[in-house]
């Protein structure tokens, strides 16, 4: 039986040096690319426990040894992101989901606020009959697009990994005459800052100092 609801969730080679390139620089590559790679399985954990289909978006393909640990362990499929850039990487991975009956919501891969109870709020703001939901974060970009149907142009152009990503998009839907719905703020782990404020929070604490343990283990 087809699933009504789907949610993407895009990551990339979590190496060190390839991934949270602003953390490396406080905490080293290693370091950064082990919390990418703890965010990417706690994010999994969560959208698993629920009746979603669950598709692993991958960049620069699939062939990465995270990524079949990822699809074993929680029977996920594995896809490669597809096109030239990111914006056009995103509309083709939710085009490709989307249909008549169903809801697709795209999310990264570095936001520990991402659980199961706000992907499933998105879902219903688009049962409410909202053509787009966004789950902004506190740069000014998003982590989150849910939709129940996709234009191309909702991607084009935009100025990615900057604070004006959300703006931009949400001008681009309501050029297009569409509804948006905006989530509660939330907070990805890009700068020293995020790091600081999620290892000291008492609901997510523990992820990092499994971090800590795993790195001394193999050292």
């Amino acid at each position: 039986m087809i699933q009504e609801n789907t949610v993407i969730c895009f990551c990339k080679y979590p190496d060190p040096g390839m991934v949270k390139s602003r953390l490396s620089t406080y905490l080293g590559e290693e370091y950064a690319a082990q919390i990418y790679k703890t965010i990417l399985e706690n994010i999994l954990q969560n959208i698993c426990m629920r009746k979603y289909e669950v598709a692993l978006y991958c960049y620069p393909d699939i062939n990465h040894y995270f990524f079949q640990y990822c699809k074993d362990k929680y029977n996920v499929p594995l896809y490669n992101q597809d096109g030239s850039n990111l914006g056009l990487r995103m509309y083709n991975a939710i085009y490709d989901h989307l249909n008549a009956k169903r809801n697709v919501i795209l999310i990264g891969s570095d936001c520990l606020e991402l659980d199961s109870d706000y992907i499933n709020n998105a879902f219903l703001a688009l049962d409410a009959g909202n053509d787009i939901v966004l789950g902004p974060t506190l740069d000014g970009g998003y982590a989150l697009i849910g939709a129940n149907r996709i234009d191309e142009s909702i991607f084009c152009n935009i100025a990615w990994s900057t604070s004006s990503v959300l703006q931009q998009t949400i001008g681009k839907i309501k050029s297009l005459g569409w509804t948006v719905a905006c989530m509660p703020c939330i907070r990805d782990i890009d700068t020293l800052s995020d790091y600081q404020h999620f290892s000291q929070h008492k609901k997510f604490k523990y992820l990092f100092i499994d971090i800590n343990k795993k790195l001394k283990s193999t050292s």
